[in-house]
């Protein structure tokens, strides 16, 4: 494997080379001279540039392909799946090793379920905005980090992205566990207001929050107690909330 690894590097390296040197002088083909290591710095961005363009035109691509339906029917699977997991790693009470890490697997399993949510919402907000064209302009028109985002006439002219894949992006930097926003914005792009019960997921957002920036410890420092059940109840909740959102979605 190791080879295999070397030789693409080594094609890199030549690549970039004959690059640079189609583009400089006869006496300025020294690889320490200031324009060398100009075109190298340039040649290296332009190679992230496309790699990060292809990345997102295969996202589109997949969004497009499975769609809000499919992306909540992943979603479920990956949530049960990690409710076996948890049940069977909490299912060795007798043993003293789950006597000891029985919460560290509560607190890992609580804060997991909140990432399968946060890319559920977010990865369904993306597949809105590509299927319709609506939903496209309502992003644009009325989400904040879409509507205000600027760009300079240079990046516009280095980028091949179309008006959607620059508005996914900026969806992308939206922080999906601030579920009352989170909401507000799925009510702006779906041009609806939406009938969720966003109390139970945004308590358990805020626990993750602090399973995860605080080692289960709140703002004032006294421990979060979470037992397998906590975990289970919170797995329910995010079904409710999340299986409402998609029957809201299905019906427009």
């Amino acid at each position: 494997m190791s080879s295999i690894k070397d030789h693409l590097f080594e094609v890199q390296n030549e690549q970039a080379e004959q690059w640079i040197r189609e583009r400089l002088s006869d006496d300025q083909l020294d690889e320490d001279s200031e324009e060398w290591q100009d075109l190298a710095n340039e040649y290296s961005n332009y190679q992230d540039h496309l790699m990060e363009e292809a990345e997102w035109e295969a996202e589109i691509k997949w969004l497009k392909e499975n769609g809000s339906s499919n992306i909540h029917k992943f979603f479920s699977v990956e949530l049960n799946a990690l409710k076996a997991m948890a049940e069977s790693n909490l299912g060795h009470s007798s043993k003293m090793a789950f006597m000891l890490h029985s919460n560290i697997i509560v607190k890992m399993s609580y804060a997991y379920a909140v990432t399968l949510l946060e890319s559920f919402l977010a990865d369904t907000l993306k597949s809105l905005i590509t299927e319709r064209e609506a939903f496209l302009h309502n992003a644009i028109k009325n989400v904040e980090e879409v509507s205000k985002a600027k760009y300079s006439i240079a990046e516009l002219a280095g980028t091949d992205l179309s008006i959607c894949n620059l508005a996914l992006k900026h969806v992308s930097e939206i922080l999906f566990h601030n579920i009352p926003k989170v909401k507000k914005i799925y009510e702006q792009v779906l041009g609806v207001k939406l009938q969720l019960d966003i109390s139970k997921v945004s308590r358990i957002t805020t626990l993750r929050h602090d399973i995860v920036h605080r080692n289960g410890y709140n703002k004032d420092n006294a421990p979060i107690n979470l037992n397998a059940q906590d975990f289970y109840q919170a797995i329910e909740d995010i079904k409710e909330f999340t299986s409402s959102l998609q029957k809201q979605i299905n019906a427009l």
